[in-house]
């Protein structure tokens, strides 16, 4: 709590006051109370934070606004009051705490500006991203996880329009959105590099192409997944990585599941080790690799290759 006068209030309360609380590291992350804040404009996405130190309340505003004028705002706002002998002087956030503190406001910034591109797209049917599916061999599918955005800033300066795909945890919050630079008249990828990105803590999280079900299907990219759906007739999951396929989370709900596995090394390396966490969890695992000389299941499609269900070890749908 802070120290030194009455009426004064936790981190917590006065995150809560400045609006936009999300907890992040030890502490608080909320808008900035600062009236020139981004030039006049507000906080619109949450930059200060708060944290109870053993003295009292300490914060720090990552969008640059002075420790004074912090201070200043938050008097203003009757939450912390030096006047009447409360509250504490302006000073930085400790560093044992500033790293866990600055890597909460990243994430939290990074998932805020995931949404407003996710929030900005509009639905694919019959637009490039469409174009660039059956470029592929691929079916747009019938979920909500895929959207269009006529034009997205690629790093390197020019724009695209891509393919954006939301990653959402177990339950269906929303972590981040997966970036798929196409060309200009869909006929493929944008070419640029990286032509895929991913923005938001996505750890342990999936794009979502149909249910979670028994016997589901999880793959790394969208592509080799929907793939395999299409072969399959089963939902899948785009894990969109190896480190994203062994981290990611999968509902209680799901007794069995299918891994597609990447015909490489780490792809091979990433199946077994999601199996064997599955597998320890009382999951009923399978690993389904692709067909000789395909790199992964839509490489399959695209290249004709009529392969089996059996073959490559995909459930019946």
């Amino acid at each position: 709590m802070i120290t030194g006068g009455p009426g004064m209030q936790s981190a917590h309360d006065v995150a809560r006051v400045l609006g936009g609380a999300v907890k992040s590291g030890t502490g608080w992350l909320c808008r900035c109370p600062v009236p020139g804040h981004g030039k006049g404009r507000g906080d619109k996405s949450p930059s200060l934070a708060v944290a109870d130190g053993e003295k009292g309340l300490v914060w720090k505003c990552w969008a640059g606004c002075s420790q004074e004028a912090v201070r200043d705002a938050l008097e203003s706002r009757g939450l912390l009051d030096e006047r009447r002998g409360g509250g504490t002087a302006p000073r930085p956030l400790p560093a044992s705490r500033t790293p866990l503190l600055v890597a909460g406001a990243e994430a939290e910034a990074n998932r805020a500006a995931a949404y407003r591109i996710w929030q900005a797209a509009q639905p694919a049917d019959e637009t490039l991203v469409e174009a660039y599916l059956v470029s592929r061999g691929l079916v747009l599918p019938d979920c909500k996880a895929i959207r269009f955005a006529p034009s997205l800033k690629h790093p390197s300066g020019d724009h695209w329009p891509a393919m954006v795909a939301a990653v959402l945890v177990a339950d269906g919050r929303f972590l981040g959105v997966h970036r798929t630079f196409l060309a200009r008249d869909g006929s493929g990828k944008a070419p640029v590099s990286p032509a895929k990105m991913s923005l938001g803590p996505i750890a342990g999280s999936a794009v979502h192409l149909g249910p979670a079900a028994d016997g589901m299907l999880v793959g790394e990219g969208i592509e080799t997944t929907l793939a395999a759906m299409q072969i399959a007739g089963r939902p899948g999951w785009a894990a969109l990585s190896t480190s994203g396929l062994k981290r990611l989370a999968l509902p209680e709900s799901v007794k069995a599941v299918t891994i597609l596995m990447d015909a490489d090394e780490p792809g091979e390396q990433a199946a077994r080790a999601a199996a064997g966490r599955w597998t320890g969890e009382g999951r009923t695992v399978r690993i389904a690799r692709p067909p000789s000389g395909c790199n992964d299941f839509n490489d399959a499609l695209t290249g004709g290759n009529r392969m089996q269900r059996e073959q490559v070890g995909l459930p019946n749908g």
